[in-house]
């Protein structure tokens, strides 16, 4: 019963649609109909600017380590709540099942999960980002990285989960 409240607080928490919020109620911007049309941080960043692209990625990113906190306090692995941060970000019941990607929901969870492992993958991240200029691209490297780092220092059952992760 502890592992279903549990998947159920982390699904609705993370179906909130953050950089969506911020873009309406800030920037008075609809990011719904602007730029991508997503409803995650990028879209965010490209429609209100990098200060609205920060806020968003933080809120977002709260969803991932928001499931490991989850987890802890109900004394359940992190693997039965952490795959509902990310459906919940990218299939948001109150945005008619749509979302991010996913990315700085990831990043959070690895962030809370495995400290160094994060600071690697954004470094991965940020200098990727700094080189191309291109969000996504940048992402799909660091994640990359981060499996191969956990490939080395992680257990299987984690690296199966960033493998999903990456997909």
């Amino acid at each position: 019963m502890k592992v279903l409240i549990a998947i159920i607080i982390m699904y609705l928490y993370a179906s909130i649609p953050f950089s969506y919020l911020i873009g309406k109620f800030i920037y008075k911007k609809d990011i719904t109909k602007l730029g991508s049309k997503n409803i995650g941080g990028s879209n965010l960043g490209r429609t209100c600017g990098p200060k609205a692209f920060v806020i968003g990625f933080i809120m977002d990113a709260s969803k991932g380590a928001l499931a490991v906190v989850i987890a802890s306090l109900f004394s359940i692995s992190v693997f039965y709540v952490a795959p509902f941060a990310l459906l919940g970000h990218s299939f948001s019941i109150f945005m008619k099942f749509k979302g991010g990607k996913g990315v700085a929901t990831a990043c959070g969870f690895v962030l809370a999960y495995t400290f160094w492992g994060a600071i690697f993958a954004l470094s991965i991240f940020v200098l990727v980002l700094y080189l191309k200029k291109y969000v996504s691209l940048a992402s799909l490297v660091a994640i990359g990285a981060y499996l191969v780092y956990a490939i080395i220092f992680q257990d299987k059952i984690y690296v199966f989960f960033v493998f999903i992760l990456y997909l």
